[in-house]
């Protein structure tokens, strides 16, 4: 994966939510943390963003944490 890629990767995050807790570089890879409340598609743009996110990913999570959801993305780079 290309930088200007995760760059369109972060920008679908935020789609998501402006909560993004953790971004993390290491051996090639990202680790991205989110925490939200509940994932809700409103519109076509962001029902087609979270699944092109989770396209892109090579490790998904989705797990809950109290009240909120923790949304756990792994990317890797070329």
């Amino acid at each position: 994966m290309r930088r200007a890629t995760f760059i369109r990767i972060l920008a679908g995050v935020r789609l998501i939510s402006n909560n993004v807790s953790c971004v993390e570089n290491f051996n090639n890879k990202s680790l991205i943390i989110v925490r939200i409340p509940e994932i809700i598609g409103e519109s076509r743009r962001m029902i087609k963003s979270f699944l092109k996110v989770l396209s892109l990913c090579s490790y998904y999570s989705i797990k809950s944490d109290g009240k909120e959801l923790l949304v756990t993305l792994e990317f890797q780079w070329e």
